[in-house]
């Protein structure tokens, strides 16, 4: 069975005659730049779209990258900059907040995962919302609301007298985060021209970047402001010569607010920060996303966007308004067809229905997993005699050393997949499942470990292998839904993805008792299968 693409042949072929006229327009002025390939109608879009769409990629690949895009990804990497920031700082201060809340060493055990609940079910709404609110109410003001909100999250949650108020506020915080990491992706793959789309993946490193920095400017306060959680009472101690109001006990009982502020810190510092860049990011001069308005249709706006950036390149541009008028003229009525909405533009097509199902597929697996099975590796290493590298078990300063090695090996992994992603023999698809195979591959092997070294190597090669992957995941996911729909798409393809993130830490949460490494094993084996699903996908190389 074959996409079905009702009343659009004619009126294609009508429109890509017009299309070419205006493209050989632009390539006799002068311009020797990559063709953009033209692409059939997708789901959730008309002959129309299409043809202005390709015209408006032709105008934005013929200019290239200027001033503008290069100051945009900086501002753009910023977000997920910032995004993986927090989520890091949830696992820095969750064990000396739980504590203070007497969760942490209470006779129910560690119920300092009830934080992540929160923040999972925060990451999944926020996934699913952000993104469907973007398409209909413009991409330009959630860009900068994300961050305020976390940035002002950020310092409530740090002056929070109750756990129970801090899950809360990380309920909201992961809202945020969510939408800011989907919502930059639209806005980059949406204004750069179609041969610089590898940005989106390239941008991944700012990832494993904001761990790394998240985890230098919280070890300092958490090793001299906390009290009660390493495995000696050194950092009781710590915390309390440098707090003169601090009750002279190192039981875990005596732990509270007053000897016990290095989260706090940690957060106040990271909200400041965030604030900052939210104005760093305010003063940017972005305009609402061209192919954005072309879906309203307010073809005069997205012409003009596109003269305005041009100009502050310092270049000029041969896309007229003319060229989407004619377009308008050229195409029969019969031929535009409604846009659709809902389910029914990811199940319009077989094709599209496919491709929607794998993508869900491998975002469901790579929430599920990713919880799943370093919290399970851990208990099954510990069962074979090395001992878990937890906050109860080893001294600050050798825990957050852990930390940084992790973080500092998921940097390379984005660039990597950026570079692959760009090659003949690579592109997305095969990079996509050589990079899966390769992390169900050490996924499977990381149990053989002995030794906490071993085990940190380990950790180290799946820290960017999975950085890698994500990159290349989001950059694909991103591109495979037209404008109109891009949101809608990626909010469902969120969705799934967050719900399976707290269903895996539901399940890490509430049953610590898997036998044998079961979900060790099921976690390497579901993504060696994934990477087969990776070479069923149709490989990408037109404009988004």
């Amino acid at each position: 069975m074959v996409d079905k693409q009702p009343e659009g042949i004619e009126a294609q072929s009508a429109s890509a005659s017009t299309l070419i006229n205006d493209i050989e327009k632009s390539t006799s002025e002068g311009s020797s730049r990559k063709r953009v390939v033209s692409i059939k109608a997708q789901p959730g879009t008309d002959a129309v779209y299409v043809a202005k769409s390709t015209l408006l990629s032709q105008a934005l690949q013929d200019l290239g990258m200027g001033r503008y895009q290069w100051f945009l990804a900086l501002v753009n990497s910023v977000g997920w900059f910032l995004s993986s920031f927090w989520l890091v700082s949830f696992k820095l201060i969750a064990p000396p907040a739980a504590n203070e809340a007497k969760f942490f060493f209470s006779s129910s055990g560690d119920r300092e995962a009830f934080l992540f609940i929160s923040l999972c079910v925060g990451l999944t709404i926020g996934a699913a919302s952000w993104p469907w609110m973007s398409d209909r109410l413009g991409r330009k003001w959630i860009f900068t609301s994300t961050l305020v909100l976390m940035g002002t999250g950020g310092l409530v949650g740090a002056g929070m007298p109750s756990f129970t108020g801090l899950c809360v506020v990380s309920f909201v915080m992961g809202f945020a985060i969510a939408g800011n990491v989907l919502i930059d992706t639209i806005i980059l793959i949406e204004w750069v021209p179609a041969s610089h789309q590898f940005l989106v993946c390239f941008r991944g490193l700012f990832r494993g970047l904001g761990e790394l920095v998240a985890a230098a400017v919280g070890w300092p306060f958490i090793s001299e402001y906390t009290c009660g959680t390493g495995p000696d009472e050194l950092s009781t101690e710590q915390a309390i010569s440098h707090q003169s109001r601090a009750v002279h006990s190192s039981s875990s009982g005596s732990c509270h607010c007053g000897n016990n502020k290095g989260w706090r810190y940690i957060w106040w510092t990271f909200g400041c920060i965030t604030l900052f860049l939210y104005l760093c990011r305010f003063c940017f001069p972005l305009h609402e996303i061209p192919k954005y308005l072309l879906s309203r249709p307010r073809d005069a706006e997205a012409t003009q966007l596109v003269k305005d950036m041009a100009s502050y390149n310092r270049r000029t541009t041969w896309l007229p308004e003319a060229s989407f008028a004619r377009i308008d003229s050229t195409v029969d009525v019969d031929a535009q067809r409604s846009p659709q909405s809902g389910l029914r533009v990811l199940s319009s097509s077989t094709g599209g229905s496919l491709r929607a199902g794998i993508l869900a597929l491998l975002l469901c697996v790579t929430g599920l997993t990713f919880i799943l099975h370093p919290n399970y590796l851990r208990l099954y290493l510990s069962s074979k005699g090395v001992s878990a590298v937890t906050p109860t078990t080893v001294s600050t300063s050798f825990l957050f050393s852990r930390y940084l090695y992790v973080s500092l090996c998921g940097i390379p992994g984005p660039i990597l997949a950026a570079v692959l992603v760009k090659t003949k023999y690579g592109g997305r698809t095969r990079t996509g499942a050589l990079i899966t195979l390769l992390t169900g591959v050490l996924m499977l092997v990381a149990p053989v470990s002995r030794s906490q070294n071993a085990a940190l190597i380990f950790s180290c090669l799946l820290s960017c292998t999975q950085h890698a992957g994500l990159a290349v995941l989001i950059t694909y996911s991103v591109e495979v839904f037209a404008a109109p729909v891009r949101g809608f798409g990626l909010g469902v393809m969120g969705f799934f993805g967050g719900l399976f993130g707290l269903l895996g830490m539901i399940i890490t949460t509430f049953n610590t008792a898997i036998a044998d490494g079961a979900a060790v094993w099921f976690s390497g084996a579901v993504w060696i299968v994934m990477a087969g699903f990776w070479l069923i996908l149709q490989e990408r190389d037109v404009a988004a």
